[in-house]
């Protein structure tokens, strides 16, 4: 049953490097991540807001690692959740192991449990995990506190949120040249500027306008293409501000009605 989900769910996004968080933001995280290749550092804790590059960052990790030829896999607990808990049982004999979207164990105890026998599996085979989450780990509503504690002793950095100009121009280039993709500078300086400042939300911008000249050479882009592409951004950069002022708002809601008890399990 696990193997079948693995094949399921566990497809890497071949579409990360980490030269496309080269910003000054991110100097310290791709520090720690360089700790991690040489084995200086065996886990890592990333943390913030949704959409500002952590799914991102943690697929880049996982191919950095590939290129070691280190073997490496990256999950969203988001996705697994509800599949089979003994899916995590089958990961300890990859090198790296990547947990994405981990707030997401809030309601399930057996996820939180099979998590904790996950990285204690892992410490005892010398395997490295990566672990991302919207909020520090001492702040993660869990029961099993066993695990918080376990979360908590990897070192910690917070993610930039995006508001840095110089983040944004360093991500965006890296991903157009990876991706053989050329824009008027009208275009970029106008996503740069005017559009979401959250990596994920510029990227999905990005991916939303880059359809309009798939099938355009550059001589054939006509101002009204431009206009067209300048006004989809404003339109994208609305939906995605709405996005975060509801998801904001569903946080707030989340700590009102958060149960602080804890449930300490002895192991």
């Amino acid at each position: 049953m696990a193997e079948a989900q693995l094949s399921l769910n566990l497809d890497i996004k071949h579409d990360a490097s980490l030269s496309d968080f080269s910003g000054p933001g991110w100097m310290s995280i791709i520090d720690a991540v360089r700790q991690l290749h040489v084995g200086l550092i065996r886990q890592l804790y990333l943390f913030g807001s949704p959409a500002t590059g952590k799914s991102h960052l943690l697929s880049a990790i996982c191919e950095s690692f590939i290129d070691m030829d280190k073997s490496a896999i990256c999950l969203s607990l988001n996705e697994l959740i509800h599949t089979d808990v003994n899916v995590l049982s089958s990961l300890e004999n990859f090198d790296v192991i990547a947990i994405d979207d981990v707030e997401v164990l809030e309601h399930s105890t057996e996820w939180q449990v099979a998590l904790f026998h996950l990285i204690n599996r892992s410490r005892e085979g010398q395997r490295q995990l990566i672990f991302a989450a919207n909020k520090p780990a001492g702040e993660l509503p869990f029961q099993l506190t066993d695990l918080l504690s376990r979360l908590s002793q990897a070192p910690a950095f917070k993610v930039p949120n995006g508001h840095d100009l110089a983040d944004r121009q360093a991500l965006l280039g890296s991903i157009l040249r990876r991706r053989g993709w050329q824009f008027d500078e009208r275009i970029i300086d106008h996503l740069l500027n005017e559009g979401p400042h959250r990596i994920g939300a510029m990227m999905e911008v990005l991916n939303y306008i880059q359809p309009m000249f798939s099938n355009l050479g550059r001589s054939n882009i006509s101002k009204a293409v431009i206009t067209d592409a300048l006004r989809t951004i404003d339109e994208q950069t609305l939906v995605a501000e709405l996005a975060d002022i509801t998801q904001e708002s569903q946080s707030e809601e989340d700590k009102v009605k958060q149960d602080h008890h804890t449930m300490p399990l002895d192991f």
